[in-house]
């Protein structure tokens, strides 16, 4: 446990600010800061389609950008914990949508491992053997498909926290043709550094500009 809280304390304090050497935003979008996370204050709009994939128990960011825009979100995230945290807020229901399955890259059950922390809230997809973890298992769905179902063409902002998956979620989105005109997400899980680093060289060659991050959220532009 104490290794753990050192390797977090070096995440979240020192990682951030050597990564700061390396990646410097480059996008001539105008950044607005909504809490959790920055966005581009022109690319979003009145009606625009936002997901947000990975809840916990927090939707700051989604009622800041709910507040500015008049946005219309789905909220995709299967964790017990989440689903009685979202059936206890008050919010514009024809606006935001909760919808309580797992974002995968593909239509299939999936197993969520616990944190190690019994009170922290997010699980993680565990492909691997299942003996002697503990967590859940819930239906997830692909981008593709769930945008299929809900007939939505385009995904004006996507915004993932999923605990080290993140890359390949989006490796099925860009394979599909899915292309957000906001990205913002978490880089987690093995190497997590080098995963952003390479993520944003490689979203920069597919046409994504990197606004800048805050914490571990980092945002990227379509230009």
């Amino acid at each position: 446990m104490i290794l753990y809280k050192l390797i977090e304390m070096i995440r979240w304090h020192i990682e951030p600010k050597i990564m700061s050497l390396f990646l410097r935003p480059n996008s001539k979008c105008k950044p607005i800061d909504l809490g959790l996370a920055i966005i581009p204050e022109e690319l979003l709009s009145e009606n625009a389609i936002c997901y947000t994939v990975g809840v916990g128990e927090d939707i700051e960011f989604e009622l800041a950008l709910q507040s500015k825009y008049s946005v219309n979100q789905w909220l995709f995230d299967p964790t017990p914990r989440t689903i009685e945290f979202m059936n206890n807020q008050s919010m514009p229901m024809n606006r935001i949508h909760f919808m309580p399955f797992g974002i995968w890259k593909e239509d299939s059950k999936q197993f969520f491992q616990a944190p190690k922390i019994k009170t922290h809230v997010s699980h993680a997809i565990n492909s691997s053997s299942k003996s002697n973890l503990f967590g859940f298992e819930a239906v997830c769905r692909s981008l593709p498909s769930i945008m299929k179902q809900l007939g939505h063409k385009h995904i004006h902002l996507l915004k993932m926290n999923v605990e080290g998956v993140e890359d390949i979620i989006l490796e099925n989105a860009l394979a599909a043709g899915i292309r957000p005109d906001v990205i913002v997400v978490t880089w987690e899980g093995n190497r997590a550094f080098l995963k952003a680093i390479r993520w944003t060289l490689r979203l920069k060659s597919n046409g994504w500009r990197f606004l800048g991050r805050k914490g571990w959220y980092f945002t990227y532009a379509k230009s």
